[in-house]
């Protein structure tokens, strides 16, 4: 696991030990970043079920303005701050404990311009984790949420996202949505 772009591009960043966390790979993180470009320039970034921080890293190396980064376990959130520390983007980045989705609660009055969720596969994180983003209204007016999934999950949903997008490599399936359009979902 490595900083693939931007500020830190190089930066090896210490991996999890155990299978408890699974990273996005490089490939998945450079394919992801590719696709979602410049916008990752100056925007609030949300890495939700962290991990290692590899994503909200990248981003912050590509040039996010500031990046969340959310994790239950404490091995994880550990792990973070080590490779924030590490890659030296620590000043704008916030590090939080906590189980999904009640943290997101806490940022209820906060907007992320784009989000970042890679939970555990096969275990029901994906759709709670979408209904307590649209609930707790923490996208940006145009922001884009970012799920990854395994090729083989079924698809998270809610009725006030769309998915724009979907893109497979490997055993990982990226789904992109965005906020439907109030007036276009109420006809």
């Amino acid at each position: 696991m490595r900083v693939i772009s931007g500020k830190a591009k190089g930066t090896g960043l210490f991996s999890p030990s155990g299978k408890a966390v699974r990273p996005t790979s490089d490939f998945v993180k450079e394919n992801l970043f590719n696709i979602i470009g410049l916008d990752v320039v100056g925007a609030r970034f949300l890495d939700a079920f962290a991990g290692s921080g590899g994503v909200g890293i990248e981003a912050l190396s590509r040039g996010a303005k500031h990046v969340t980064f959310i994790d239950a376990s404490q091995k994880s959130i550990d792990l973070v701050r080590r490779n924030l520390e590490k890659t030296r983007l620590g000043g704008d980045a916030i590090v939080l404990k906590g189980e999904m989705p009640n943290v997101l609660k806490k940022l209820a009055g906060q907007e992320f311009d784009i989000i970042f969720l890679d939970p555990p596969y096969f275990e029901g994180f994906a759709a709670s984790a979408l209904g307590a983003i649209v609930e707790n209204g923490i996208l940006s007016e145009g922001g884009q949420i970012i799920l990854e999934v395994s090729e083989f999950s079924e698809d998270a949903v809610h009725p006030a996202l769309e998915i724009f997008k979907e893109k497979i490599y490997g055993n990982s399936k990226l789904i992109f949505f965005e906020m439907l359009d109030p007036a276009t979902s109420a006809e």
